[in-house]
């Protein structure tokens, strides 16, 4: 294979004397830069400090949507519950495909969590809702609270994520 970067590595013979007082420099310059960066904190830390963690989470705007769950600390909302399912399903693309994989090979009763064709989804029942999720996996569309809670857990153990840390969904939603 053949490469358009050309690696340009000089060698240049230089006194050590030479290259200890270089050392000295730029450690001169980043205890000034750091001693520069203290003094600045310091005088913004007083009005930082008038913010504590509850109110800064009261100032942060939640995501629009009547259903809020968070993935790996990125909350997002939905307005359904199929919704919610597919966006975990993509986030879970994004960081470990591998565990869409072993999840498709579970089952919950009589249907698929993930698939990836339509009609294994709901095998022997096609005429049952899916959608397929922007990550180009399909899900039930048909998907009650309590479904949803059971595919997330499945999610997380085929992800080797915690439910209720990595993966956070209450049952109760929010009006809109």
């Amino acid at each position: 294979m053949k490469s358009d970067f050309v690696d340009r590595t000089v060698l240049v013979h230089l006194p050590a004397t030479f290259i200890d007082t270089l050392l000295k420099v730029r450690a001169t310059l980043d205890n000034d830069l750091a001693s520069l960066l203290e003094t600045s904190l310091a005088s913004c830390s007083g009005s930082l400090k008038e913010l504590d963690q509850e109110e800064a989470t009261k100032a942060a705007p939640l995501p629009n949507g009547r259903y809020v769950a968070e993935f790996l600390g990125v909350p997002f909302a939905t307005r359904t519950l199929p919704e919610v399912f597919a966006e975990i399903v993509d986030m879970t693309a994004e960081v470990a495909p591998e565990a869409l994989d072993r999840l498709s090979e579970v089952s919950a009763r009589t249907r698929r969590f993930v698939a990836r064709r339509p009609e294994a989804v709901h095998p022997g029942n096609h005429r049952l809702p899916v959608m397929q999720t922007a990550s180009g996996w399909w899900i039930s569309k048909n998907i009650g609270q309590e479904d949803l809670m059971r595919a997330l857990r499945a999610l997380c153990r085929a992800a080797g994520l915690s439910f209720g840390a990595d993966v956070k969904f209450s049952l109760r939603h929010r009006a809109t």
